[in-house]
């Protein structure tokens, strides 16, 4: 990046066009004033709705539920607005800050301004004592020690270097190590003697990495899920229901000439009786309850509508190293090579003696070292070790990688500064490593000169230093300059020459990989004296240092396994929750952590994909399978091994990335569905195939330390972060406890929250369309409910049933092995809430004819309320409701013999429905848990009995007045006694439908597996042969033929089976001639074509291939059809006619042939109008 140019800076004129261009460069975070927030609020589509209801119920002189409303609403306001306006304050307090810089310009002049006024283009000094950044700059002199913790989540320093004088463009990614991010600390520096740490800006505001990220908390992504989605739906269909309602009486008043007031009262209360202006504040509870227990078991949540999403996760994706595994890592020893242990300081004689043995001799990896004391003092490896890391010494204590820590504490060698902490730079007083003290009182130093920082796209790292002998009369050695270069053992081997490489490199690596040890490689490579000279050496860019090294030794080391990961794991088997291992780390490690935690099922057998480009021309690279278990390997005959369902996929990053590239509609999808293990991940592809499981239809958790999870962590349906640092709020939920014990809790949590708003929405709608068919019967009789009526089913049965609804608390044994329905409008929710309604509406009807069947029932008149002359009048001034308030029809009055009836089953049906709806086990502790919801129920049922049996009169005037209820004469008794018996019978229907037929019968029935991945594995099951194994048992191995192998492994797949290449063709040759047996010829004896016109050729005639004959559960799930069996799914096909392939061998009309690989395979199509089968 040309920024060198840019040190002397801009001027001020050039600095003030660029601001009003850019703008002040701050991250402003609005605080709303408190009137701004109230119209914010007020006009949402929540409480315009509340204000109509309120406005229509003041009209309809429905008062008091009204000014109850009214009271809840500006309370919940005032809390709404103090949390909102304290929210912002303390966001803007956390975000905003501000101070002086340092500013230089062209003149050579500095400029203190505030950090609000600096623009791109600005070059600012960086104090030596720390800062914070309030830009991104790019270091352009000096080094950075940084904390980045709040961006990252990795409390470990980083360093950052100069940026070189390159002419190439800025990439944040590249140029990664000299950028310093806005929103990290600068913990100090490091420079030249009399040199100024320098860095130009980059970015400013919004535009600053701290700006995205305080934008995405700001303005967080919608969460897609189904139950919200389908409570707009579900509401819109009570508007629609409210409105044929609206219309039926609207008609039914007109006919019988209403006023205009009457009429528009009546028609639009219904609405409000339909749709309950309290639905919202309902369906929050569970959300709100959830979070407060999560928040007690120390899982914090910054997105509370993701909680309803978690109960819904069907698989979880974990970190390994920090996640499933202890965060630190153990040194369990070394494995040095010989080259490793000849010394630093005497490189001729070595050379020497390495010559005398030759190559083969040399590069020989020893037996395993556990104690340091076995490696001498001045070994390669022993010094490598000691100064190949990125260490930093601050404020007398060393801090860097917990990794690199225990490393340099295994050699035993001391850290060691000179002079100024913030001066350590120059080659003199940089920090060094000084090993203890030798038997002749002398002591070997090394001093890094430039160090090449670790990145997950490198995998490596590498440090230039002078190593040498500091005498006891303090006289110093001849310095040797050496590169030391630490990374993955893969990484490595290709950076090192050959023939310093064991034979066995890569089985001693399988073999210890496999037993969980993380590895390390190391190497290096001295450089001439006449090449060590500090500016040739700073002007050696990174491929030149990484390259010709001398393989050294293996460094292993330990990683423990949590106390909690076994559990868990177990836990999310046993609730069908698939888990997954997303790491960074070595395939063969992760498999065997993965095995001994649980994540893999014991007995399950493991298939490594790997896919391999061979030159850049090859567009279509192979893809190969091989077995990796413990048994005895099949037999080689047997290509074809019938695994059944028992079977996972685990692969590297490269074949991940190559799949992906090439293969993603193809055969990514069914790698995805069985993949259980994802090693040598880099941050992206953890997003990556995050992304690709949700297409898959899973609902996806994310488990991580937040270091290099923070991409995965937002994509993910639900993100938790084990990191106690500012990145957590990159998740919506963040564990203090840091181990995946969290992952179930969360799941149990918010599958209670789930089923609580499912609940809590059916009792809702249950109990809005339950009001409306009582408001509908009475309104038949131009009766209605009296205010006291509404008020008192609204306010006291209805609005304590919601608050204490969502208590139950979850149910605290083993998570349930499916998640409870995702989707509102589905089957099983819909016949739930219309069997209850109907159960509802056939007890209403029920009571309302027993009554009109009773010798002594009067209908009710509205012209004559008060039954006057009728044989009901002497019953009916008992009841002392004859008056101008209740006894003439402009008064409205309610009160018959049908309101009793109706009102009375109805108050109990509210009750009931919130107890049937109020589910507890598998998800939550059953409802007799829940004491507050069970007093309060048993409160309102005691209440409610009293109110149909015999109100006392000592309340009459008081409140049971207005109740208007008119009860059959006392020697009619046991017709109230009989609406008892209809509420007891509705509960024991509505309980017995929704208990046993909706959860027992229906939900078994129902029962379907639509998604794709479910798709994807019924396919997978029924194809019991796929995949083909690799003849070879590791694809590491050399061919024991060697350039011969090609004849040996060269197989025929058949729908019959595997078959020797010469029989397949003496088989093709002995059938009737036909199209298809010269189409074959023409592939098994390929005219010169080049790779790109056959593969146009290819795809011109090719025709979809049928690897089996089609069933009817074989779907087709994708267009593109190969076998991947042994090599490239790039070979032609040709399409013909299969109508005279009678051969026993052949029946066919397209053959695949490889014509270029050793494992040559020809795939036989079946039938042309069969179904495609994708793959095997």
């Amino acid at each position: 990046a040309q920024m060198q140019d840019t040190c002397d800076g801009i001027s001020e004129a050039e600095a003030a066009a660029r601001r009003m261009l850019y703008g002040a460069n701050t991250i402003e975070v609005p605080v709303h004033s408190i009137p701004a927030l109230l119209i914010k609020e007020i006009l949402t589509p929540f409480y315009v709705f509340q204000v109509f209801s309120v406005c229509l119920w003041y009209a309809d002189n429905y008062w008091l539920y009204a000014s109850a409303i009214v009271v809840t609403s500006i309370v919940s306001l005032t809390a709404a607005l103090y949390n909102t306006r304290t929210n912002q304050q303390n966001l803007r307090d956390t975000i905003v800050s501000s101070e002086m810089v340092t500013v230089f310009r062209p003149d050579g002049t500095k400029q203190d301004l505030m950090s609000t006024q600096v623009v791109p283009g600005d070059v600012i000094a960086i104090p030596d004592h720390g800062c914070q950044m309030h830009c991104d700059a790019v270091l352009l002199e000096g080094q950075a020690i940084m904390n980045e913790s709040m961006l990252t989540g990795e409390s470990v320093p980083v360093t950052k270097s100069a940026c070189m004088n390159e002419n190439v463009m800025y990439d944040p990614k590249g140029h990664e190590k000299h950028t310093l991010k806005c929103g990290t600390e600068v913990i100090q520096t490091r420079k030249f003697k009399g040199q100024i740490v320098k860095a130009v800006v980059i970015r400013t505001g919004y535009l600053t990495t701290k700006g995205d990220l305080v934008r995405s908390i700001l303005y967080p992504p919608p969460v897609d899920f189904h139950f919200e989605k389908d409570s707009y739906k579900f509401v819109l269909f009570l508007a629609m229901m409210a409105t044929v309602g609206m219309v039926y009486t609207l008609i039914k008043m007109i006919i019988d000439e209403e006023t205009w007031q009457d009429i528009v009262l009546e028609v639009f209360d219904l609405i409000t009786i339909v749709v309950p202006p309290a639905l919202p504040a309902a369906m929050t509870i569970g959300v709100i309850i959830a979070q407060r227990r999560l928040k007690k078991k120390e899982i914090y949540c910054i997105s509370p509508r993701t909680i309803n999403v978690s109960g819904s996760i069907d698989c979880v994706c974990f970190d390994k190293t920090g996640t499933i595994t202890e965060d630190g890592m153990d040194m369990w020893g070394v494995i040095p090579s010989k080259i490793g242990l000849t010394s630093v300081l005497n490189k001729s004689s070595s050379n020497s003696a390495t010559a005398e043995q030759g190559p083969s001799a040399a590069a020989v990896l020893l037996n395993p070292v556990k104690q340091v004391a076995e490696l001498s003092m001045d070994s390669e490896m022993r010094v490598g070790m000691a100064v190949c890391h990125e260490l930093n010494v601050i404020e007398g204590d060393i801090m860097g990688d917990p990794l690199e820590e225990k490393i340099f504490e295994f050699t035993d060698w001391k850290l060691e500064l000179e002079g100024d902490e913030h001066s350590q730079v120059d080659k003199f007083v940089m920090p060094f490593v000084q090993s203890p003290k030798l038997k002749d009182g002398s002591y070997i130093q090394a001093a890094p000169q430039r160090v090449m920082e670790f990145s997950s796209d490198s995998q490596c790292m590498s440090v230039i230093c002078r190593v040498f002998k500091e005498e006891q009369e303090g006289e110093f050695s001849q310095p040797e300059c050496i590169i030391f270069t630490k990374g993955s053992p893969e990484k490595m081997k290709r950076l090192c020459r050959p023939e310093t490489l064991p034979d066995d490199y890569s089985e001693i690596l399988d073999d210890y990989a496999s037993q969980g040890f993380r590895i390390l490689a190391l190497a290096s490579r001295h450089i001439p004296p006449n090449a060590a000279k500090n500016v040739k050496l700073s002007k050696l860019e990174r491929p030149d240092i990484e390259c010709d090294l001398t393989f050294l030794g293996l460094i292993v080391m330990e990683n423990r396994i949590k106390t909690a990961s076994s559990d868990v794991l177990k836990e999310l088997h046993g609730a069908n929750i698939r888990p997954i291992m997303v790491t960074g780390d070595n395939i063969l490690t992760a498999v065997s952590v993965s095995k001994n935690c649980g994540l893999v099922k014991p007995g399950i057998k493991l298939i490594r994909v790997i896919a391999t480009v061979e030159n850049e021309q090859n567009e279509n690279p192979s893809v190969e399978f091989v077995l990796l278990d413990d048994s005895t390997p099949p037999d080689k005959k047997e290509d074809r091994i019938d695994f059944g369902n028992a079977y996972y996929f685990v692969m590297d990053g490269a074949t991940f990335e190559t799949i992906a590239t090439y293969y993603k509609d193809d055969l990514l999808p069914y790698i995805a569905a069985r993949g259980a293990v994802f090693a040598r991940m880099r941050p992206n592809m953890k997003q990556q195939l995050v992304e690709i499981l949700q297409e898959l239809d899973y609902f996806v958790a994310m488990c991580g330390d937040g270091a290099n999870d923070c991409g995965a962590l937002k994509a993910a349906h639900a993100g938790i972060s084990l990191s106690e640092a500012e990145a957590s709020v990159a998740s919506p939920f963040t564990s203090k406890i840091a181990d995946i014990s969290c992952v179930p809790q969360l799941i149990r949590e918010g599958r209670t929250a789930l089923v609580t708003s499912f609940g809590i929405f059916k009792y809702m709608a249950g109990y809005s369309i339950t009001q409306f068919v009582s408001v509908m019967i009475l309104y038949e009789i131009y009766s209605n409910l009296s205010d006291t009526q509404y008020l008192y089913i609204d306010m006291f049965i209805i609005t304590s049933l919601a608050a204490f609804f969502g208590l139950n608390r979850s149910y605290s044994g083993p998570l349930a092995k499916c998640a409870p329905e995702k989707s509102l409008i589905s089957f099983l929710p819909l016949f739930s809430l219309i069997s209850q309604l109907l159960i509802c509406i056939a007890f209403q009807v029920i009571a309302l004819t027993l009554v009109k069947a009773q010798p002594w029932f009067v209908g009710f008149d509205y012209k004559n309320p008060c039954y006057v002359n009728t044989t009901a009048e002497t019953e009916f001034t008992k009841t002392l409701l004859v008056s101008d308030e209740y006894c003439t029809p402009e008064s409205d009055p309610v009160a018959s013999y049908e309101n009793y009836t109706v009102f009375s089953v109805s108050q109990f049906q509210y009750i009931i429905l919130a107890v049937a709806f109020s589910k507890g086990y598998p998800y939550r502790k059953s409802v007799l848990f829940n004491i507050p919801f069970m007093l309060d129920a048993l409160l309102l049922i005691g209440f409610c009995i009293y109110l149909v049996l015999e109100p006392a009169q000592i309340f009459i005037n008081a409140f049971i007045l207005g109740f208007e209820l008119f009860l059959p004469n006392e020697e009619f008794f046991p017709f109230r006694v009989l609406l008892l018996g209809i509420a007891l019978a509705n509960a024991l229907v509505a309980i017995f439908c929704e208990s046993v037929v909706c959860d027992r019968f229906v939900k078994q029935k129902v029962i379907k597996h639509d998604s794709k991945f479910e798709k994807l594995e019924k396919f997978l099951e029924a194809k019991k042969d796929w995949p083909y194994m690799s003849a070879a048992s590791s694809p590491h191995k050399p061919l024991a033929n060697g350039g011969n192998s090609a004849k040996d492994n060269q197989v025929i797949v058949t729908d019959q089976g595997v078959s020797a290449a010469n029989d397949a063709l003496n088989s093709l040759f002995s059938t009737p001639s036909s199209i298809c047996h010269a189409s074959a010829a023409v592939h098994l004896n390929p005219p010169p074509y080049s790779p790109r016109r056959l593969h146009q050729a290819a795809a011109a005639t090719a025709a979809t291939m049928n690897l089996y004959q089609s069933s009817a559960d074989s779907t087709p799930m994708h267009k593109n059809n190969f076998d991947s069996a042994f090599s490239s799914p790039r070979h032609t096909a040709t399409e013909t006619d299969s109508s005279e392939c009678n051969s026993k061998f052949v029946s066919c009309n397209s053959v695949l042939v490889d014509t270029e690989h050793s494992n040559n395979i020809i795939v036989v199509d079946r039938k042309a109008d069969e179904s495609p089968i994708p793959y095997r």
